[in-house]
């Protein structure tokens, strides 16, 4: 059997993405759910800084990576265009409980790549037009994005993915113009072939 392409991938991200408002059974809080070994998402509802509810869906592909790593295809809806956003692959911090938006109440870090990544492990979606190149994404309609990261285990010296109790997952959260609020943070936990 072949691996799905890039075409299919994305469309399997965007339904799994676009069905989550059908699967979650609280607007105020949500579980994730999986919709097969290799599929996660994420949602919650939030209110950004101009009072507006957003209702924040997050899709991805390619979930079980060989030991070694891999790509991870992501979609992303309902974000509030005049926030941008990281999107990148992080330790899960201490006392997060995913699924668990209340819980989500320190920033996720270390994060692979860095703020600044030119190799595919992060990107950050906004509308301002600044940014690098080919990290920096603009938003498309509803506040969707569709891009892939690049991840393996290692994200620091010293921290690996599944060792020491240290878990990790594919993470959106307020870029630096925001870099205290919680509101934007979701997290789809990403698992490595021993």
């Amino acid at each position: 059997m072949k691996p799905p392409t890039m075409k299919l991938r994305a469309a399997l991200v965007a339904a799994a993405a676009a069905g989550l408002a059908f699967a979650t059974a609280s607007s105020a809080s949500a579980t994730p759910t999986y919709t097969g070994p290799s599929f996660g998402s994420a949602h919650r509802v939030t209110t950004g800084a101009d009072g507006q509810k957003y209702d924040l869906r997050l899709g991805a592909f390619n979930t079980l990576l060989p030991a070694s790593g891999g790509t991870v295809d992501v979609a992303g809806f309902g974000y509030n265009r005049a926030q941008g956003i990281f999107l990148a692959f992080c330790v899960v911090p201490k006392g997060v409980v995913i699924g668990h938006p209340e819980t989500y109440t320190t920033l996720p870090t270390p994060c692979l790549g860095g703020r600044e990544s030119t190799d595919g492990s992060a990107r950050r979606i906004t509308d301002t037009g600044t940014g690098t190149p080919g990290v920096t994404l603009p938003y498309q309609e509803g506040g969707s994005f569709l891009t892939n990261l690049k991840i393996k285990p290692q994200i620091a010296d010293g921290v690996t993915c599944g060792v020491n109790g240290v878990q990790c997952a594919i993470v959106t959260r307020a870029d630096f113009t925001a870099t205290a609020d919680r509101s934007y943070d979701q997290y789809i936990p990403v698992s490595f072939d021993q």
